[in-house]
């Protein structure tokens, strides 16, 4: 008896539907509530023979549920199998770039290594879209070629790893002249990643109403790949007692600049999370007309590199201010 096409068919839907209605089950509990999926009639099911029905289907449900995991539409963990979640995973920059530079100073990596590492880390590798994995190996990609262009990481023989160089610009040394100390400054926030950064950026501008006499009633980082375009999220009380709920964006970058589509995007964001007030802070500058429609809102307000380094002084926060000029604050940046 040979396996048709519609055998194979039904063989693998009956894996997958059996598998849907339990949390996790052994092989030989798949392939027994499988077979009964089947539509074998009573006297088939009986029937061990081995050239019987049973048998065959039996022996080619193994070969299916190998190829399911081969698939990763199902998962191993010991003895037992379960299906891979269906969802689609959103797979947010900063973080993959983040995770890239941590994983990178451990040690030597091929590109294979990293997309894998990756996968596993945001658990692409788990569902059952491979979309999810197409779109996270772009990312990956683009961030490896960004990073090597410029020089934070190399390569050797075929591997990636952290560069030397880094060192010259994390290096938290003697007080420097204002004029030097900015540009080092805003290297060692971007290399120290997008998270670090939307942390930083939550701490100052805390500092900053306190400073200018509101009261914080909260003040957290909800960034991640599921934030809904909101990096950070304040709710501040003046003294009358009026309440701001600002909502606020962050983009730490080298060199780009902010288009007026991210502005866009942020701004629906804000007011969907019905945010009063937004703030956009970006290590760069803004294209002009994106600076055009933040200047055309009353309820958003864009913080470039510039600004942001006024309320860095302003606050003094993550720098130490001497008369032989600034360096970085070792409490932060350590």
């Amino acid at each position: 008896m040979k396996i048709t096409s519609k055998m194979r068919k039904r063989a693998l839907s009956s894996i997958i539907e059996y598998l849907t209605s339990v949390e996790d089950a052994t092989r030989s509990e798949i392939f027994e509530n499988a077979i009964s999926l089947c539509g074998l009639r009573c006297e088939q099911l009986y029937d061990t023979s081995p050239k019987s029905k049973y048998s065959i289907l039996k022996s080619y449900l193994g070969t299916a549920l190998n190829d399911l995991i081969n698939k990763k539409h199902v998962l191993r963990d010991g003895e037992r199998y379960k299906l891979a979640r269906e969802e689609f995973i959103i797979v947010k920059e900063d973080m993959a770039h983040d995770e890239i530079k941590s994983y990178l100073s451990t040690g030597l990596y091929t590109k294979e290594d990293i997309f894998t590492h990756l996968e596993q880390f945001f658990g692409t590798d788990a569902t059952l879209s491979t979309r999810d994995d197409y779109s996270l190996r772009s990312i990956a990609g683009n961030i490896l070629f960004e990073l090597t262009q410029n020089g934070e990481i190399e390569i050797i023989d075929g591997k990636y790893t952290y560069s030397k160089e880094l060192e010259k610009h994390t290096k938290l040394d003697t007080p420097l002249p204002e004029k030097e100390f900015k540009p080092k400054f805003f290297k060692g926030l971007w290399l120290r990643g997008g998270s670090f950064f939307e942390s930083f950026v939550a701490n100052l501008l805390e500092k900053f109403f306190s400073l200018s006499g509101k009261m914080v009633v909260y003040c957290d980082v909800s960034g991640g790949s599921d934030d809904g375009g909101i990096d950070v999220v304040l709710e501040i009380v003046d003294y009358l007692g009026f309440v701001e709920k600002i909502k606020v964006q962050t983009k730490n970058r080298d060199k780009a600049q902010v288009n007026e589509k991210e502005v866009r995007e942020f701004y629906g964001a804000m007011n969907a999370q019905r945010g009063t007030r937004g703030i956009y802070v970006t290590t760069t500058y803004f294209h002009p007309s994106a600076q055009d429609l933040i200047d055309s809102l009353d309820d958003l307000v864009g913080i470039d590199g510039d600004k942001l380094w006024d309320l860095i002084k302003r606050t003094q926060y993550g720098i130490v201010k001497s008369k032989d000029g600034y360096s970085f604050d070792t409490e932060i940046f350590n």
